[in-house]
């Protein structure tokens, strides 16, 4: 959920959920217009999240004309076993980037973040 990785980005008591669609032989999204999109998008949200049926307040609509980058399976289990080695990493730099928590511009600050973290600790310890 988007909202929990940015905080003060949707009133209280409210969230945000990121949804990519993308074109399939089965589902052909790049020719269906938009509103067939935002309502495709509040359908994976209502199916995955039952208790935001009937509330999804709006949808922010992005086409990208170039693509979407996919990560293949297990990389989810690749990014968690990396970020328990940056953690215990005793080198004096680190990593970030949005491949570390997604891909998005939010994702890339909080690895940054969190890789300054990491730095600032280590460098109190020396």
């Amino acid at each position: 959920m988007e909202h929990l990785r940015a905080p003060n980005r949707c009133p209280d008591g409210t969230g945000m959920a990121g949804v990519f669609l993308w074109d399939t032989p089965r589902l052909r999204r790049l020719d269906v217009g938009d509103e067939s999109l935002k309502q495709q998008a509040s359908d994976v949200v209502e199916q995955n999240f039952p208790e935001c049926r009937g509330k999804v307040l709006f949808v922010h609509l992005v086409r990208w004309n170039i693509g979407v980058a996919q990560f293949p399976p297990g990389r989810l289990r690749e990014m968690t076993a990396l970020r328990q080695q940056l953690a215990a990493w005793t080198a004096p730099l680190d990593l970030c980037g949005d491949y570390l928590d997604g891909l998005s511009s939010e994702g890339a600050l909080r690895t940054g973040e969190e890789a300054a973290d990491r730095i600032a600790k280590k460098l109190k310890r020396h």
